[in-house]
């Protein structure tokens, strides 16, 4: 079978196994500037949230597992500095309407087929806050390819780290958020490579002892958030920990609370017709499942079979709630007057069902900076029952000072020229 063949080769279920080769590195590249032809929408292009209202961002908190009551009360939050509802980072990817620049019809002839048929796992991401979500705002939202770097896997054959820009803004043209989202897109294994792999040491999945449990359901019960108290400058040094924050053990059900709560964020996966809509235009994004039926390739976080397919020990979550994980935290720990400025994040080994996350962080500086005002620095560290890291990052807060008050917001750079105006 010549790589052409190979490319277009798909498996007795309809899942379509690629190769990536140097055509398609160079048709990606094409796309900078233009949306990634692998992160398209489906049949339904409107948010999970079309505005940023009290009732969404206490569904996004229900259903991420957050007790804060910023999040949760509209009454506590009209009391504080913002004086109405404001979400959490992170529920910006519930919102925003899309305003991504359109691709020619040319452009998307010769482009939308690039990496068909790799498999996508998310690596990580830089996002950088300038302005709250409030009750009421209504965004826009533009992503876009940045940048194409192929880079050694040892998941795959051959793969590439795509990273997809994206902005948020409104009305005004106020930039409220930016981001840059790195993909790893990584050849699917035929079965006879999947075969060798076989025989190579697997994670191995945990069973609780109810001491193990009881342990856990204590560090819930000690779970930190600031709240009111005001995170003043002068009251944090280099090295100071953070509280720990216990996630999981991680079950299916976290998985659907997620999509509840946010929508599926990039990927449509709507059900019966709509779900017939959506593979007339998402064909790869769909493979038989033991039915014989078509479903969507997303439920290989919770079909193991298919996982297995994909190269992918367990069934894992999706890469976002590690983020989400990671946004919890710094807001329990910034209070209700901090602002987060920076949150930057890597994806470190899978966080799979059934595995238990320890976030615990420290401080790496503090300082009074000229343009943003007084800051903490932050490094943050996930780690599973394993002993394994699988979630390395570092945030900055803007934070208040005895003598120059409240946190100040950052000045916003201008909206991306990758969008569409209407």
């Amino acid at each position: 079978m010549t790589q052409s063949e190979y490319k277009a080769a798909a498996d007795a279920s309809g899942l379509v196994i690629g190769r990536i080769t140097d055509d398609d590195i160079a048709l990606m590249r094409e796309r900078i500037g233009y949306p990634n032809p692998t992160l398209r929408r489906g049949a339904i292009v409107k948010p999970w949230n079309t505005r940023v209202e009290a009732d969404a961002i206490r569904r996004f908190a229900e259903s991420t597992g957050d007790l804060n009551p910023l999040y949760n009360e509209e009454e506590y939050a009209r009391n504080t500095r913002w004086g109405k509802s404001i979400a959490q980072p992170g529920f910006e990817w519930s919102t925003g309407i899309d305003r991504a620049p359109i691709v020619s019809p040319e452009l998307n002839a010769r482009t939308h087929k690039a990496l068909r048929g790799v498999q996508l796992f998310h690596s990580g991401a830089e996002y950088k806050y300038y302005r709250p979500l409030l009750e009421g705002s209504k965004l826009y939202k533009s992503e876009c390819v940045a940048s194409v770097v192929e880079k050694a896997s040892r998941f795959g054959l051959r793969s590439v780290i795509v990273d997809n820009a994206t902005h948020w803004w409104d009305d005004s043209d106020q930039l409220f958020i930016t981001s840059s989202r790195w993909f790893v897109h990584v050849e699917r294994k035929s079965k006879q490579e999947r075969e060798k792999d076989s025989s190579r040491p697997k994670d191995p999945l945990p069973v609780y002892t109810d001491e193990q449990l009881a342990q856990i359901e204590a560090d819930y019960d000690a779970e930190y958030i600031r709240g009111a108290a005001t995170l003043f400058i002068e009251d944090v040094k280099l090295g100071d920990a953070l509280p720990k924050m216990v996630k999981g053990p991680l079950t299916i059900t976290d998985m659907i609370n997620v999509h509840m709560g946010a929508g599926w964020m990039t990927y449509g996966a709507p059900p019966y017709r709509l779900a017939y809509e959506n593979r007339k235009r998402l064909r790869g994004f769909y493979s038989r499942n033991e039915f014989n039926a078509w479903d969507t390739v997303q439920r290989a976080h919770w079909d193991t079979g298919l996982a297995h397919k994909l190269g992918v020990q367990h069934t894992y979550d999706i890469g976002p709630m590690r983020f989400i994980m990671l946004c919890h935290y710094l807001s329990n720990y910034a209070g209700d007057d901090a602002f987060i400025h920076r949150i930057r994040y890597e994806l470190r080994n899978f966080n799979y069902v059934g595995d238990t996350t320890w976030i615990t962080g420290r401080i790496t500086e503090a300082r009074v900076d000229p343009v943003l005002g007084p800051l903490i620095e932050l490094e943050v560290v996930g780690t599973n029952q394993r002993n394994q890291q699988n979630i390395v990052a570092s945030a900055t807060i803007l934070v208040a000072s005895r003598s120059g008050g409240l946190a100040k917001l950052p000045p916003s750079p201008p909206v991306t020229p990758h969008r569409r105006m209407a």
